[in-house]
């Protein structure tokens, strides 16, 4: 079967690697066009030879220019890509399937919606013991008192917006002396002090999540799905990270975290590739972070491991019957540089 496949950003960090593991897919012959909502130079367009700038996702016309691309590109197949467009795919998803376009993302709305919400997921499972302990603000004055009862200053504290993605606006909240000039470029650690000062000269301030510091292994759970039914699940210890996406991870067969992933997609009902984030508390105790209802930007480390999390993806998708893989646990992903040379 032959598919062209529309991926809605260029310009992220694994893009390349996303676009290689489709071209890899022994089930489909694969073409890739993708799209962008910022005119610039991108893996992604070099690669596929086509540049298609589209509007912001919140612009009333970002739907309408997905669909003329489809249009002249003879799209069969788009791969959703930017958290804020998820549920904007799904609730037109019947205008692309009009074209005869399948679009992988959830198709439940309202479930969707859950997942994509981290106010709203922590509110949906509030009585399991993998949500931690936390509490949603929305105005500058309700942050001090929230930090302070979650143990600050005795405890770190962390900040996020409920609707950021990719360790946007995430910040670790402590009293820990912050040096300066040593400390990594990107630190999240801020004290409380300076953390307000910040935010003193922003008109308005997004509805942030406070929860419990959490100093335990980072897990991403990347997972493979239908309706809720989860066909693939495979943790991977996040070991380093840059620019939010894993640089250096290993494929682990964690139980537990497969238990927990599988109940969520389940109660969710949530589609094709899923990711699932978690951190250990320090009692030794798994606490999730995040889900992200979509591919992940470190998705090709599972195919080091012998399954290309993408082609199962689009198995379901085309109700291609699922086979058993045999992972490989215990591989272990070093990222490194590298670049592309293109004539301007």
């Amino acid at each position: 079967m032959d598919l062209k496949i529309l991926w809605t950003i260029s310009g992220s960090m694994g893009t390349a690697a996303d676009i290689e593991m489709l071209k890899q897919a022994k089930s489909f012959g694969i073409d890739v066009v993708t799209t962008d909502v910022e005119d610039k130079d991108t893996a992604g367009f070099v690669l596929t030879g086509k540049k298609y700038i589209v509007p912001k996702i919140k612009d009333e016309k970002y739907i309408h220019a997905l669909l003329e691309v489809c249009k002249k590109e003879n799209i069969t197949t788009i791969i959703p890509q930017y958290t804020d467009e998820l549920l904007l795919m799904s609730e037109n998803a019947d205008r692309f399937s009009s074209l005869g376009i399948k679009v992988l993302v959830t198709e439940d709305t309202q479930k969707l919606n859950i997942a994509n919400s981290k106010d709203k997921l922590y509110n949906f499972f509030k009585d399991r013991d993998f949500v931690p302990k936390y509490t949603i603000v929305s105005a500058i004055d309700s942050i001090k008192p929230a930090v302070l009862n979650l143990g600050y200053p005795h405890v770190p504290v962390c900040i996020k917006p409920v609707n950021g993605e990719g360790g946007k606006g995430f910040r670790i909240i402590t009293e820990e002396k912050i040096d300066i000039f040593n400390t990594p470029p990107g630190s999240p650690k801020v004290s409380l002090a300076a953390y307000l000062n910040q935010l003193q000269d922003l008109e308005n301030i997004p509805q942030l999540l406070v929860t419990e510091y959490l100093p335990g292994t980072e897990y991403s759970v990347d997972c493979v799905c239908k309706n809720g039914i989860t066909y693939f699940c495979i943790p991977r210890q996040r070991i380093e990270t840059s620019m939010g996406v894993s640089s250096i991870s290993l494929i682990e067969k964690n139980e537990e975290l497969i238990e927990y992933s599988k109940e969520i997609i389940a109660a969710l009902k949530l589609s094709y590739n899923v990711n699932i984030q978690f951190k250990y508390s320090e009692d030794g105790k798994p606490k999730l972070i995040e889900i992200n209802p979509r591919v992940s930007g470190s998705l090709v480390a599972n195919y080091g491991a012998g399954i290309n999390m993408l082609e199962e993806a689009l198995r379901l998708a085309y109700d291609l019957p699922v086979e058993d893989i045999d992972i490989k646990w215990g591989t272990k992903m070093i990222r490194h540089w590298s670049q592309i040379f293109i004539k301007v």
